[in-house]
């Protein structure tokens, strides 16, 4: 009986591996969605295979990247399909257009092209064999909302395609992110109410990214689950007029501890006066810390 069965099952696996079909494609493919549904009718040219089929086969494109032959593909997709397919033609190219722009356009590792929106909602550029796709883009050598002009231009027969773009390009950098709502309380933040992630961004200078000195800071408005900013934040005192403070007298080598008075409050980074314990003496330095300014000497 078990032999019988090992013979059902084989003969089954064999008859599905016996009915190939062939899915052909464009030579050259850019993809600007994940929608199945929409590059299926933007890649596939013609196909005798199942729709089920032509959809694993898309799903399959989505996660592809450079350039292959159509062999290769056929070979790595029949085995997870279990199913004979044979794809067309014999070289192919696959890229996600965000990555083949980043690649062209930008002028750091760190820089990126994303949010691509196109003004006719093309799921993908798609080229034939005699074809080749430039890029126009004069003000991308800055960060912010771009205008790219996609050319498609023919080999053999000379004339030109245009495909009018509109995207971000924007800076990966890491930044400070709430990991829960962070709302109006008046009170200093602390390191545990954060974590660090890559985020991007038009610019990255407009982001609080100390994570050293945010219990010296508060809140001005609630923020959530995004990049910390600077304007979102507000120093808090960290020294009150007439209670005394430590006072570190530095020269370069050697470092002394004293007691002032500051004759304001003050918060961090600012530059305070304060009155020696000793003489009467007015003395200028800079916020540290709680109750701490250093004094150069």
């Amino acid at each position: 009986m078990t032999k019988y069965l090992t013979l059902f099952l084989f003969l089954i696996s064999f008859s599905a591996w016996s009915k190939p079909c062939q899915i052909d494609i464009h030579p050259k493919n850019y993809l600007l969605s994940n929608s199945t549904t929409l590059l299926s009718k933007s890649l596939i040219k013609k196909s005798t295979c199942s729709k089920a089929t032509e959809t694993e086969f898309i799903r399959f494109l989505i996660d592809t990247k450079g350039n292959t032959s159509g062999k290769q593909i056929s070979r790595v997709f029949s085995s997870l399909v279990n199913e004979k397919v044979t794809i067309k033609p014999d070289r192919i190219s696959v890229y996600k257009l965000e990555d083949y722009l980043t690649e062209r356009l930008s002028f750091s590792k760190s820089w990126f092209i994303r949010e691509i929106k196109t003004p006719s909602k093309l799921s993908a550029i798609t080229l034939d064999s005699s074809e080749n796709l430039s890029i126009d883009c004069p003000n991308c050598n800055y960060p912010g909302n771009k205008s790219i002009r996609v050319i498609v231009s023919n080999s053999m027969s000379g004339a030109n395609k245009y495909h009018m773009l509109n995207a971000k390009l924007q800076i990966k950098t890491r930044a400070l992110v709430p990991k829960g709502i962070i709302k109006i309380d008046n009170q200093p933040l602390s390191k545990q109410m954060f974590r660090e992630e890559e985020v991007y961004t038009d610019n990255p200078s407009s982001l609080f990214t100390n994570i050293n000195t945010l219990n010296f800071y508060k809140v001005n408005k609630s923020i959530d689950d995004r990049a910390v900013l600077i304007n979102d934040l507000v120093p808090v005192s960290l020294v009150k007029a007439g209670i005394p403070t430590k006072v570190i007298l530095d020269n370069g080598v050697i470092s002394l501890k004293s007691v002032a008075t500051p004759l304001r409050s003050a918060r961090f980074g600012e530059t305070v006066q304060l009155r020696s314990s000793k003489g009467n003496k007015i003395i200028v330095g800079k916020v540290i810390d709680y109750n701490k300014v250093s004094v150069e000497l």
